[in-house]
């Protein structure tokens, strides 16, 4: 693929990583370390600064990791303390978990922590809570929806360019880009890898915003790893993370040459003076707060 196949895109983009461990207690020797090493080559060999999100569990261990990663001038955020999707996790645990994760991640990049991603992009009506809990523990933005009705989590009718929840919180919304009759986030994960050039093409050609921003994981770029059934997922599911790897860093190569790239915190007040408000609709009552 091109450089020129992803030219509709603007010249500035934020490059992001979702740092977690696939594979979980399954694997003996997590192979995330030499991975995220690995797009640190790839982002150093391309002079590129990156926002990295980061699981409290895997700073927990392996915290000269994020040392790594904080001394190569990058952006550490918070991928939550576990990689769980909200909806499942009890809103009373998160409130502690998180403020420990966050000072942790503080402490080992020794900058302030601003930002949060959701596990899976799992900002959706139902876990809405979570909003007040990431202001009480001092977060300033989000990266945690994907506006739009999705195979996975989604929010859809939340605004499609960065906007301010209603107690302060600025949401960086997962860029859509529409492929036939679906908006998908096709900037990252299986959509970047599965998508053919033409309707990657197709995508980028429908944003209409200066707000960009990819995403991937450690996984995406490990094309030695065997395959395996990985925990909490169904067959099927374990080899669409598999299968197609190779395409992960050449077309991130694409989508960055002849880009600027800037991590969240350096956009952070352009981007809350310029957001909107957006208030969400309620949600449905549930039987019970504490999902799970």
């Amino acid at each position: 693929m091109q450089a020129r196949d992803f030219a509709a895109l603007p010249e500035r983009i934020t490059f992001t990583v979702d740092v977690e461990d696939h594979a979980g207690a399954s694997s003996d020797r997590p192979r995330y370390p030499a991975m995220t090493r690995r797009i640190l080559e790839f982002l150093a060999e391309r002079d590129a600064l990156a926002t990295f999100f980061v699981v409290g569990d895997v700073a927990e261990r392996t915290p000269a990791l994020v040392r790594e990663i904080a001394r190569h001038g990058h952006e550490i955020a918070s991928h939550s303390h576990r990689h769980r999707p909200l909806p499942a996790d009890d809103p009373r645990a998160f409130r502690r978990r998180i403020t420990a994760s966050k000072r942790l991640l503080e402490d080992l990049a020794g900058t302030p922590v601003l930002g949060f991603r959701a596990p899976l992009f799992s900002l959706v009506p139902a876990s809405a809570w979570v909003l007040d809990v990431l202001v009480e523990a001092g977060f300033a933005y989000s990266s945690s929806v994907v506006p739009a009705r999705s195979f996975g989590f989604g929010w859809a009718g939340a605004p499609t360019t960065p906007f301010c929840w209603p107690n302060g919180l600025l949401e960086l919304p997962c860029p859509v880009g529409r492929v036939g009759f679906f908006r998908l986030p096709f900037l990252g994960g299986m959509y970047l890898r599965y998508l053919p050039p033409w309707r990657l093409r197709q995508a980028s050609r429908s944003r209409s915003t200066d707000v960009v921003w990819t995403y991937c994981h450690p996984y995406d770029f490990d094309t030695d790893e065997p395959f395996r059934r990985l925990p909490g997922t169904g067959l099927l599911t374990s080899f669409f993370l598999w299968w197609n790897r190779g395409l992960t860093l050449h077309r991130l190569d694409a989508i960055l040459r002849g880009r600027r790239t800037a991590p969240f915190r350096d956009l952070h007040d352009g981007l809350r003076a310029s957001a909107h408000p957006f208030i969400p609709a309620p949600a449905p009552p549930m039987a019970s707060p504490l999902p799970g």
